[in-house]
């Protein structure tokens, strides 16, 4: 009988533990349900501008495919010029990778303003402040459309570096 008391207060110290425990998961489980809630009721009047956004997240990520797919012929390319000792052709697309290299500082400066952009969308959208959301929205679509007008441009410099190899 002793022994029995303390092993009892030990097993009702615990499991009251594990009832805190289990309340404080399920209050914080409610919380992260009402959060998101509210974040579908603001993204619900902006589904035209998602769609939008998939769209051009669809555009990008071909376009990055066949720049991906022209770097590898490129690589070829300038591998079967340095077994033949054509080091004019390697070297002779200086202005093209200058060209390259601005496009690419560009891009890193477009990417940065969308990302920033889009932050301050979520803000307004937490704030409740649904015309500064649509207006930042609107913004971050320009900016990924002109991301893809580079990456187009991109593809082209990697269309003419691909055609002096030839």
């Amino acid at each position: 009988m002793k022994k029995f008391i303390p092993l009892a207060l030990a097993f009702s110290v615990l499991t009251s533990g594990v009832v805190t425990v289990s309340a404080a998961n399920q209050e914080k489980v409610q919380v992260e349900a009402q959060h998101k809630g509210h974040h579908f009721r603001h993204m619900k009047n902006f589904e035209e501008q998602v769609h939008k956004a998939n769209a051009l997240k669809i555009e990008r990520l071909e376009i990055q495919k066949e720049i991906l797919q022209k770097k590898d012929k490129l690589f070829t390319q300038h591998v079967k010029a340095g077994e033949k000792g054509a080091q004019e052709k390697r070297t002779g697309n200086k202005v093209n990778w200058q060209d390259m290299k601005k496009i690419h500082q560009d891009l890193r400066a477009l990417q940065k303003q969308a990302h920033e952009t889009k932050k301050a969308m979520h803000e307004a959208m937490k704030s409740d402040n649904e015309k500064l959301a649509l207006e930042k929205m609107n913004q971050w679509l320009s900016i990924n459309e002109k991301i893809n007008s580079k990456l187009g441009e991109k593809s082209a410099k990697l269309d003419e570096v691909l055609a002096s190899y030839k």
